[in-house]
């Protein structure tokens, strides 16, 4: 972590406003984009970065250098992704009546059936098969293949082993190789 991140931290630790605002303007890109590859809904992914940038407001002074604020930002985002995640389903169980399974709710709005291109199709197909997945296989494949992170990394995030995060990305890739199937030659 470079020195000027970590002077923003201590000013922002010690309550100043504006120091804050500077670390949020030097992250605000990558928490949305994390947000949008997790939701894949614009208004949920603003609702999950202010989530996200109230929490880490409110908890700036916890921060203890232990590791990369970036890395520390990224974890907030993700448990705060799920956490999410699990508050819809559970209001759309309530609005609706249903009782589904996870994996029957999407995080991917509906294509639009008016320009359907061989690629969109894939495309979409992979995004159904992604969301298909179990929540923690498919924030590791998002977080490799979308966020293009690293192994231990991703570890670090989400507070596992190596071994366990290589374990999520191979059964995520058997579940995808198996789901498009179909799709091998296109």
């Amino acid at each position: 972590m470079d020195q000027a991140t970590v002077s923003l931290i201590r000013e922002a630790q010690s309550g100043d406003s504006e120091a804050f605002h500077r670390l949020v303007a030097t992250y605000d890109f990558q928490v949305m984009s994390l947000a949008m590859k997790l939701l894949q809904h614009k208004q949920d992914a603003e609702d999950l970065y202010q989530e996200v940038f109230m929490k880490v407001f409110m908890n700036i002074r916890n921060f203890r250098f232990e590791s990369d604020f970036f890395t520390w930002l990224y974890r907030i985002t993700v448990n705060t992704a799920f956490n999410f995640k699990n508050r819809m389903r559970k209001h759309y169980r309530l609005e609706s009546g249903l009782d589904q399974d996870e994996d029957d709710l999407n995080w991917i709005p509906d294509p639009d059936t008016s320009s359907v291109e061989n690629s969109r199709e894939v495309q979409t197909a992979v995004m159904k098969a992604v969301d298909k997945l179990p929540q923690k296989q498919r924030t590791v494949f998002i977080l490799k293949n979308l966020e293009n992170l690293k192994i231990k990394d991703i570890a670090v995030l989400l507070d596992c082993g190596e071994g366990t995060i290589k374990k999520y990305l191979f059964r995520a890739m058997e579940k995808l190789r198996i789901d498009l199937r179909d799709y091998r030659y296109v």
